[in-house]
Parts: C-alpha cells; structure tokens; sequence
C-alpha cells in the first residue's frame, strides 16, 4: 500500500475549547427537571469592545509605559443562591441551582467568588451557552481561609453556574458571585481570538526553540498570572533559604492593584508551545489564589505565597536569585508578552542601573539598553529578568521596548526590594531568608525526585513545523493522515522510548482541525496506549474523549484517569472511535525528510503500518503530541534512539558547555575532531559515558557554531552544533 500526502501548511482554526484549573473532575448532575425547568438569567449592561480595545491601546502606547496586560472589564454584582437563580430538586437527596449570566459580546466571561465556603460532598461547575467548556467541579478542596475564589475564563458571553449540594445542607449561602468580568480582547481561543491581532509580536521567540534550550529548568519556574479576572502579568516561582518548596511568587507591585488582588489571582505554569513553533499552549496548570506577603509600589516588587503547592505534574522549579547587585554580561527574561505563549528575550550585553521616573525610589531599576532576541510588551510585568548564572536580579516594571525598536526596558532591582524597607511587608530578605544566613545568592532547584520528579516528552524539535497533511487516495481528497479519512485508517499513534520505571499522567495533543456540525456532543475519539517494539501490540490504557470539548490550533491536555505504567518503548495516541460522518477531527503532524526517524504509525482494516514505508517518497512524520511522565531519571535527555550504526546525534542542540555525541556503534573520543566556522580545530575536553556515547565540553571557547566530525572507520559524518552559553 502506497499512498500520498499533501500538506496544508500553517492553518489557522478557531473554535471549542475545554480547560480546567485545580478541580476535582466529573460532570454535573443531568435530570428531567433540569432541562424543563427556567434558568433566571442575569444580564451585564451592554459594552462596546471596540472602544474598550481603544482604551487598551493607548495606556500600552504610553511612554515609558508599565506593561500589564488588561483584557476584560469588571462588572461587581451580589449574587448569592438566596438572592438569584433557581433551585431543583433531583429527588434523590440532592438540590440544584443553577443561574445563567450573560455579557453581550464578551469573548469570555470569568467569575470572582467572595464568601466561598462550600460544604463537603458539594459541587460547583461552570458550563458555556454551547456546553464544551466546562469548569470544576469545585469542591471544599477550594475553600480558602480568604472566602475568596477566582475561576478561569470560560469562553463565550454566556455561562451558567450549577451548584449540587445534598438537601440537608440546601438554604444556606454558600457563597457570593461578586465579580463578573467581560473579556473584550479574546484571552480564550474562540472564533473570534484576539480581534486586533494582538498575540506577541512576531519578533518573540518562543521558550522551546533553541536559543532557549539552555534554560528548560528556569523556564519551569514562570508562570502566567490572571490577576482579578481583568489583567495578565508574568511571574516566577522563587527559591528560599530554608528550601521548603514555599511557593512564593515574585511578580510587580503595580499588576496588583489592591494588596488582596493577590487572592483573586490565577497562576498558570507550562503554558508555552511544546517545540519552536507559535502554537497555543494549554493552560490548565492553574493555582487559584494566593496570600500577599510583601509589596512595594516605589521598588515595584510584591511577593505572594500560593494558596497551594504546584503538584509534581506541573514540574515545578523554584528559581533561584542573586541579591549582591552585580551586574552580569548578559540577561535573559523570561515572560508571556499580551498575555501569550512563554517566550525568552535576550540581552548579550551589560544592562545599566537606572531610574525608571519619578515615582518610583531613584536608581532602583536595571535597564536594559537594547535586546539581541526577543522583547517584552504589555503582560510580560512581573517577569524575572534572569543573570548568566540563572538566578533572578529583577522584575519587569515597564519601558519602551516594541519589535520594531527593542530597547529601553526597566527591572526594579532585586538587590533593592531585599532589605531597602526594614518593614516586613515591603522587603524580601524576611521570606527569601527565613533562616537569616545573610548569603548573596541562591541557586533554583527542583525539588521532586523519585516518583515525584516529572518531566514532558516530544519527539519534535527545533526544525519541526506543524500542519495538517491531506491524505490523497488515487488523486482524490481522502481526509487526513492525522485523523478523519475515507479510506478506513482508525487509529494512529506515536512511539516513544523512555527508559526506566516510568508513569504517565497525561498527554497534550496539538489539534488542528475539529469540526462539531451536529453540535449535540456525540463525536469522541479513544485515547490509547499500546506496550510494543516495532509496532504497537498490547494495549494498556483507554479513555474516551468527546471532541467537542477540543480545542482547534491549540495544545490541549487530556489527564489520565489513572497511572499508567508502560514499557520502555510504547505508543501513545487515538482512535476514531466514534466519530459521527459529518464531523471532523484532525491533529497537527510534522512531516520529516527520508532520513529522518519515523515516529507515526497507524492502523487500517485491523493492521498496523509505519507511516515511512506506506507514502511514496519516504517521508517520516511525527505527531504534534507531549507526555507527562513522572518517576523519570533526572538525566533522561528528550531525544531519539539511534537505530543505524551509521546515524550520528548530538544532543542537547544547542548547547550552553557540554553535548553528547551518540552513535549506533562503538565511539573512540581519539575519532572525534571539533572545528570552528573558519575551519580551524578547538579544543575540548572529551569523555566517554558509554560505549556508544561520548560527552563533549565546548566551555573556554567563543560562543558560535561549531562542527563535530566522527569517523566511524569507513566514512566521515559531519554534525552543527550551536555553543550558546547563557
């Protein structure tokens, strides 16, 4: 069977998206009286996005300029279960309310809770007018001593709120609704994402492409803050002396405008595309809700502690920071620019100390004069600004910084906001030095090991893009060679290798295409995962998934209902279940040259193929898929398996000191030679790790391109790499 692929390249769909944030899963309670009954519905006054987005762009024009991120305008209401909605009785010991809100145009609607004391066994959920986003449920898991309860947006102007609660606990309030916040900008994916184009420019450069490799610990630390429901700021989980995993969040003082803003905040983590490439993130890594501990409008610093720890799953790494006001040669900021996708700027030189103006303490910010890669813009505030030893020395306040003129960007110092102010409240040194040991720096760490320590796979890099391929049949359309087709391919998967003892929480899927025409739901696909070697041959794990709860052009995770435990080589993917004929459904796949690894393989009438031996040209393809997988060797690198004895790798790529050269036969360090672009021989250090690999150290020498020559005893073979060290 030979067949033909044709790729549309780049595709741009907007459509139905699910996320969730910490909740305790499930789906509401469904009854007769539920669908008969009325559902009161409250009504925001009506706004014009157009002139709000106005507004929006002007405050970010301003010069010099803060660089928050507002996307949504803040209705305050009072709307309890006494004052507002309706209750059901389910007739089987449980009462229901439910109440609808609807903002007319808003892109998505996010809800802040006050009072919020849920009793135990009851349950909050969250649904839009379409019902494929659904939120929680929310449980007593979320009661915060604060009564304060921030939820993420859900997408659409209309959602309703149910709230199951046994009868004997019915009657009383439970909580308050006390914020209504419209979405005038398109922070959610919808049809209409992001109407004045307004993603990070195109000069950002995304945190997994290869200028970032160096900092895959650091970047773990960053996350995405939704503060109050209406703004987007960047902040960084911090390390601490006594290293106890508090999970302290440096930010900017000016993101919160209120000190309890804090408790109304959502902290995001991994919400970056998984390879280079601007492909939306998933962002259900969510913590809602935190404590301000200290907060300083003239440094422009504030300190919050999560109201939880991050769990293992979110990979969390606790930064570290340099408080000793050395300046180093080079910087790096890590952030999420108009409230998107993580990305790294850049900076190759020594910044400057400045001031910023005048109402701030003077001399208290470092300024970086022009950037190398990347920028910052309105969202990226609060995001660390990182040394060449990766410890934080500041926090974005603002500047002037844009793509088309990269320079004049401010950080207030973190050598400033340490002990500048002896008032806990407004120093850091009282909660980053709990212990008192008076030391000048600290290295991050990441603190989970053994079965907590996890980490994300893919088999994608630097030079993957993704697409849709066509799958062509006898020259005629035939669906998709990464989903709905007319040819009777039903499932298809992606081979890893993980070696070890592994556990699998999850994967995220980079969707490309779904199309819901019946609108009813009644589309899913079987999420499984086979043991096998050269193909997929015991099954080990299934989940159903309707795909009308997917998101199109976006990165979308789907948790595993329990951990599964697979052998070192196993497949992981879908199948087409149970997929009605007017729908479609399509993932994003990656199409590689004839000498590339194949890691796609799918199955057709009850036989499986490996994709490289079934296309006329040999293409390879890899998925747009990302595992988590815990309980992983900390020193497990994410890159393929040499299978030809004449196949060189070298990984990581680039690099920041040392690189692995990786054969299919013996490797002898004296058959290794290291030569710069003018083609002269550099010297390394080289030391053999295994029989197969040998580790190379580029560390003394200029930082640039260089090229590895093995000879394998009949042949030379030649390989780039980037040396990168900051």
């Amino acid at each position: 069977m030979r067949l033909i692929l044709l790729i549309l390249a780049s595709i741009i769909l907007f459509g139905e998206l699910s996320f969730g944030q910490i909740s305790q899963g499930g789906k509401p309670l469904e009854f007769p009286e539920l669908k008969s009954g009325n559902v009161q519905l409250v009504e925001m006054p009506l706004l014009n996005n157009e002139t709000l987005l106005e507004q929006v762009l002007i405050e970010q024009d301003s010069e010099p300029v803060v660089k928050p991120f507002r996307f949504a305008h803040q209705f305050e209401v009072h709307l309890t279960t006494q004052n507002s909605g309706n209750w059901v009785s389910a007739g089987d010991g449980w009462q229901v309310w439910r109440l609808k809100i609807l903002s007319k145009g808003a892109k998505s609607i996010n809800l802040i809770f006050n009072d919020f004391n849920l009793p135990k066994e009851a349950r909050l959920f969250l649904i839009n007018e379409k019902e494929n986003h659904l939120l929680g449920a929310f449980t007593s898991y979320n009661n915060k001593l604060s009564g304060k309860f921030a939820v993420l947006p859900v997408a659409g102007d209309e959602l309703t709120i149910q709230y199951e609660v046994p009868t004997k606990n019915s009657g009383d309030s439970d909580f308050v609704i006390s914020k209504v916040n419209h979405d005038f900008v398109g922070i959610v994916k919808s049809d209409d994402r992001r109407p004045l184009g307004k993603i990070a420019g195109e000069c950002n450069i995304d945190i997994n492409c290869d200028l970032a490799k160096g900092w895959g610990k650091e970047k773990d630390a960053v996350c995405r803050l939704i503060v109050d429901g209406r703004e987007i700021c960047t902040g960084t989980l911090v390390n601490n002396t006594s290293e106890n995993q508090k999970p302290y969040i440096l930010s900017a003082a000016h993101c919160y405008d209120k000190w309890e803003f804090a408790e109304t905040t959502i902290y995001a983590f991994n919400y970056e595309s998984p390879f280079c490439a601007p492909l939306d993130g998933d962002p259900s890594h969510s913590i809602s809700g935190a404590v301000m501990k200290a907060q300083f409008d003239s440094l422009d610093f504030a300190l919050a502690e999560m109201s939880l720890e991050p769990p293992p799953v979110f990979r969390p790494y606790f930064a570290g920071w340099d408080r000793s006001g050395n300046l180093s040669d080079s910087t790096v900021s890590i952030h999420h620019p108009q409230g998107d996708i993580k990305k790294i700027a850049i900076d190759n030189h020594s910044p400057l100390l400045s001031d910023f103006n005048s109402s701030y303490i003077d001399n208290g910010f470092i300024k970086i004069l022009r950037w190398d890669a990347g920028v910052t813009e309105a969202g990226s505030s609060g995001g660390p600004l990182f040394n060449n030893k990766k410890n934080i020395i500041g926090t974005l306040t603002g500047g002037a910084a844009t793509c088309s003129n990269p320079v004049n960007d401010f950080f207030a110092r973190f050598e400033m906001a340490w002990d500048y102010r002896s008032d806990s409240a407004k120093q850091l040194k009282y909660w980053l030095d709990p212990i008192n040991i008076d030391i000048q720096s600290l290295n991050g760490e990441r603190f989970n090991t053994g079965e907590k320590f996890c980490q994300a796979f893919t088999n994608l890099n630097n030079e993957d893009e993704h697409q849709i391929v066509f799958l062509i049949s006898s020259d005629v359309f035939s669906g998709y060679w990464g989903g709905t087709n007319s040819i009777g391919i039903t499932e298809f998967v992606e081979r890893f290798s993980i070696y070890g003892n592994e556990q699998l929480y999850g994967i995220s899927m980079g969707v490309g295409k779904v199309v819901d025409d019946i609108g009813l739901g009644g589309s899913e696909i079987k999420v499984k995962i086979y043991n096998g070697t050269e193909f997929p041959e015991t099954e080990i794990y299934s989940e159903i998934v309707k795909i009308n709860t997917l998101v199109n052009d976006a990165m979308n995770f789907i948790g595993f209902s329990q951990v599964v435990e697979p052998a070192d080589t196993f497949f992981v993917g879908f199948e087409l279940s149970s997929v009605q004929q007017q729908d479609t459904f399509a993932v994003y796949q990656s199409i590689r040259q004839a000498s590339k690894e194949n890691y796609f393989y799918f199955k057709q009438d009850k036989q499986w193929f490996n994709f490289k031996e079934s296309n006329s040209n040999n293409y390879s393809i890899s998925n747009v898929f990302e595992l988590i997988a815990c309980n992983v060797d900390e020193n497990i690198v994410d890159t393929p398996l040499v299978n030809n004895p004449l196949e060189i790798l070298v990984y990581p790529n680039p690099t920041n000191a040392a690189f692995t050269l990786e054969s299919g036969q013996q490797v002898f360090s004296e058959n290794i030679s290291v030569f710069n672009l003018l083609g002269k021989s550099v010297a390394v250090k080289m030391e053999n790790t295994s029989l197969k690999k040998v580790l190379i150290d580029l560390s003394g020498n200029v930082p640039g391109v260089y090229f590895v020559r093995f000879n394998n005893g009949e042949n030379y073979v030649t390989k780039k790499v980037s040396f990168v060290p900051w």
